[in-house]
């Protein structure tokens, strides 16, 4: 055998297990690269629907008095008599209670005898004055001595003129032992009984008097709501314990201010109560008209989530990637939600979005 011939033989030996070593090496990278590749995830979408059946929005609301005014004592004293009770129909400026008060009674007798006094007190003093401007004529007396008898006469003046204030004061405040209604009404509530002790400062009042021949029917509308809704038209007031009557009320007002609290908006509309049938302080549900959006749309409840803090749908846009948009949401029932702005019809919102999703990944859409 030549050497040539031994030379290929000896490194054909050699290379075949080379190959076996690369071989599966090989193999490994081909199938480690798979692995490393990122997987398409496949999702379900849906298109937005435009809102073609406005519904009109429900509201809780409560009936008011359209006047209702507490009436408490502004003197002190004790009950000397009641003129009225709870259901008693009263019309302005009627007696409704009369206080006995000794002690203020004491005080305008004493300002009285003190002003009586007073007053021969002046003329006395004016006499004095008068007296001495006609002795400093003839040179009797000097200007000095002149001079302080009309400051003498100037100081009583001021004296009986406290005196008549303070009497002013205290038959101002005696006027107050009688107890008045303020406007036409229906006593509501009755705390003053004979003989009882009433102060100023008392914190339960004697009287309640309610005006319902109008009502108000009030709803606090929830800032997400406000614009969804036709506030200055005519609402349905439906009353459960008047058999669901349902009763058109005329919208009266609307405060203009979200209250930070609450995050409500007030709205007041007035009810005709005449014949007084419906009493102030029931409460019921307000229909009020929907207004119809055309950029607004429905889409699956499953399509919204909460994204840095704000409502977000997922996308797929025309090259199948991910878009993340904020929207504003409307109302929202049990499998759907109201998206006021930032969709259209022709959007594809993906549905029970997955976690690993991120913003410009390729996605493929499944049917």
């Amino acid at each position: 055998m030549s050497n040539i011939t031994k030379t290929i033989i000896v490194a054909a030996v050699i290379a075949v297990p080379v190959w076996f070593l690369i071989q599966p090496a090989s193999e490994a990278n081909i199938e480690q690269s798979s692995a490393n590749t990122p997987e398409t995830l496949s999702v379900r979408v849906a298109q937005p629907k435009h809102i073609t059946d406005y519904q009109p929005l429900v509201f809780n609301a409560r009936v008011e008095a359209i006047e209702q005014s507490d009436i408490f004592a502004r003197a002190d004293g004790y009950v000397e008599s009641r003129y009225v009770d709870i259901g008693d129909e009263v019309k302005q400026g009627d007696l409704l209670a009369k206080l006995s008060s000794p002690e203020l009674e004491q005080e305008i007798l004493q300002a009285k005898a003190e002003i009586k006094r007073q007053k021969a007190m002046l003329d006395l003093t004016e006499k004095v004055a008068r007296r001495y401007i006609n002795l400093r004529d003839s040179g009797a007396v000097n200007a000095t001595e002149v001079d302080e008898k009309e400051a003498e006469l100037a100081v009583a003046k001021a004296t009986l003129a406290t005196y008549e204030a303070r009497l002013e004061q205290l038959e101002n405040e005696f006027a107050y032992t009688e107890i008045v209604a303020p406007f036409d009404g229906i006593v509501t509530r009755r705390q003053a009984e004979r003989g009882n002790r009433i102060t100023r400062s008392d914190d339960m009042p004697l009287f309640r008097i309610s005006r319902s021949d109008r009502l108000r029917v009030i709803v606090d509308i929830p800032q997400t709501q406000l614009f969804n809704i036709d506030k200055q038209q005519s609402a349905q007031l439906t009353l459960p314990d008047m058999a669901n009557q349902q009763i058109e009320v005329p919208f009266s007002r609307i405060s203009g201010e979200v209250n930070r609290e609450t995050g409500t908006m007030r709205l007041e509309y007035l009810l005709e109560n005449t014949g007084l049938t419906i009493p102030a302080g029931v409460s019921g549900e307000l229909t009020i008209q929907a207004i119809e959006k055309v950029d607004t749309v429905r889409i699956p409840v499953n399509a919204l989530k909460t994204i840095k803090g704000k409502p977000s749908v997922m996308l797929v846009n025309a090259d199948n990637q991910v878009e993340i948009i904020t929207v504003r949401v409307g109302r929202l029932d049990k499998s759907e939600v109201e998206i006021l702005s930032g969709l259209i019809a022709e959007d594809r919102v993906i549905l029970n979005p997955n976690a690993r999703l991120d913003e410009g990944e390729k996605v493929n859409v499944s049917d």
